[in-house]
């Protein structure tokens, strides 16, 4: 911290030159990890200590995110990343959609999708992903985006959201994915992922369009919060989607396995379509 008066004020030539070698040291910790996993590559940007843990523990946190992306996602396909965060599993789908494919990144959180666009430019994934500063929602207009923290790695941040414990609250625009695509502005997706913290029947039901039509995605990994499990299930099944599997946070498996009963915890939950 620079602490100083008007009076003090440049510093002094020694304090800045000082200063600068301590920035510039900064920038040099500041490196892009390097990860392999068999024929992929991936590089994520990290300046922080919890980003950091977060691209370590990018095989053990979500294995079943991991797996699904794995076994699904293939070249040419368009993937949507729905809170992407700042991008893990966004750069892991662009590896498998290649270049014919295209990966949307929706991810509304300043400090996040700064953090994105470094792994986006990281891996050379410019042409791939597509990046939206925005929020989706089940309407279009703006609302109150509540941060729960201003730093990139961190989640629960909601638009929306419940004001307790907020740090701050930014205007957001949101829109619907089928606005977005009776607009052209977006291609539809082969695989859907949604873990946007509490808001997903919100985002599902502006989908409703596309979940109905000839181009719905093959897919779709959704976040399980209450109170809204059973409105999430019947939405989908609604529309043909039939459950085919249920995973769990490393965390949260843990806590299954000291038996807590599996329908009191969030989990993830993907469904696949079925006529």
């Amino acid at each position: 911290m620079i602490r100083s008066d008007v009076k003090s004020w440049p510093p002094k030539r020694t304090f800045r030159r000082l200063h600068r070698k301590i920035l510039k040291f900064k920038e040099w910790l500041s490196k892009d990890i390097h990860i392999v996993d068999g024929q992929y590559n991936y590089r994520f940007h990290t300046e922080t200590v919890r980003e950091f843990n977060r691209y370590l523990k990018i095989f053990l946190k979500e294995p079943g995110t991991v797996e699904w992306i794995s076994k699904n996602v293939q070249p040419g396909d368009v993937f949507y990343d729905i809170g992407a965060n700042i991008g893990v599993f966004t750069i892991l789908a662009a590896t498998r959609t290649g270049k014919n494919g295209k990966v949307y990144a929706f991810e509304p959180h300043g400090a996040n999708f700064a953090r994105l666009i470094d792994n986006i430019t990281a891996n050379n994934f410019q042409q791939t992903i597509f990046p939206c500063n925005f929020a989706l929602h089940n309407k279009e207009g703006f609302f109150p985006f509540q941060y729960k923290s201003a730093h990139a790695g961190t989640s629960d941040s909601q638009l929306t959201g419940d004001q307790k414990d907020t740090l701050i609250s930014e205007l957001k625009f949101a829109t619907t994915i089928d606005r977005l695509l009776e607009s052209d502005q977006i291609r539809a997706p082969k695989h859907v992922k949604i873990d946007v913290d509490g808001n997903e029947i919100l985002i599902l039901e502006g989908m409703n369009r596309l979940l109905s039509g000839a181009n719905r995605p093959v897919t779709i990994q959704v976040e399980m919060n209450d109170p809204h499990k059973e409105q999430i299930m019947e939405f989908l099944q609604g529309h043909h989607y039939q459950l085919v599997q249920k995973h769990f946070t490393k965390s949260q498996a843990r806590v299954k396995a000291e038996g807590c009963d599996p329908e009191t915890l969030d989990y993830n939950a993907i469904f696949r379509y079925e006529e």
